[in-house]
C-alpha cells in the first residue's frame, strides 16, 4: 500500500462510523486525508454535531503533518506534563500551522509497510472522559479496516 485511494478512504469511514454507532453510540464527523493533507473523505454521521467536521478535517491533517498520533500532542500541552525548565512543553503550538494544527485526540496517521506515513483519520464527536471510548478509538476501527482478512485494496498483498 503505497498511498491512500477514494476506495480505501471511504472502507475506513464506513468502519469507523460502525463502530462509532454500534460500540461507542455516539455520532461522529470521521475525516480521511492524503499523505500531503488533502481531504480525500469526510462524513458527518446523522446527529453529529456541525463542528465536528471541521475538527475531524484538522484532527486528520496533523496526523500528516505531525506523523503521529494527535493523542501525543495533547500530551505536550497538558500542564501536568510540563518540565522544569522554561519551554519543556508545546504551548507555543497554538495558532501554527495557519491553525490547522489540531492537539486534541483523535487522529492517527496512516502508514505503509515501510513505515512512511500516506495519510491520516480524524475522528470528532465521542465526549472526553469516557475511557476507551473516545475518538482515537474510532480512528482505530477505520486503519483496522484496511487489512481486513480477504481485502484486496492493499493491492494484492498478503497481510501484515
Amino acid at each position: 500500500m503505497k498511498e491512500l485511494t477514494l476506495e480505501m478512504a471511504l472502507k475506513m469511514i464506513e468502519a469507523a462510523s460502525r463502530w462509532a454507532r454500534d460500540v461507542a453510540g455516539f455520532p461522529c464527523s470521521i475525516a480521511v486525508v492524503d499523505r500531503s493533507g488533502g481531504l480525500l473523505a469526510v462524513h458527518r454521521m446523522d446527529g453529529a454535531a456541525m463542528a465536528t467536521t471541521d475538527v475531524a478535517i484538522e484532527k486528520a491533517y496533523t496526523a500528516v503533518a505531525w506523523g503521529m498520533p494527535t493523542m501525543l500532542g495533547a500530551r505536550w500541552i497538558d500542564p501536568r506534563n510540563v518540565g522544569k525548565h522554561i519551554g519543556d512543553h508545546a504551548f507555543g503550538m497554538f495558532g501554527r500551522g495557519k491553525g490547522r494544527l489540531c492537539l486534541i485526540p483523535g487522529g492517527i496517521p496512516v502508514t505503509d509497510e515501510e513505515g512512511e506515513v500516506i495519510g491520516g483519520i480524524g475522528t470528532s464527536g465521542v465526549p472526553a472522559g469516557l475511557g476507551d471510548i473516545n475518538d482515537t478509538a474510532v480512528s482505530q476501527a477505520g486503519i483496522v479496516a484496511l487489512y481486513e482478512e480477504g481485502d484486496d485494496l492493499r493491492g494484492g498483498e498478503e497481510g501484515p
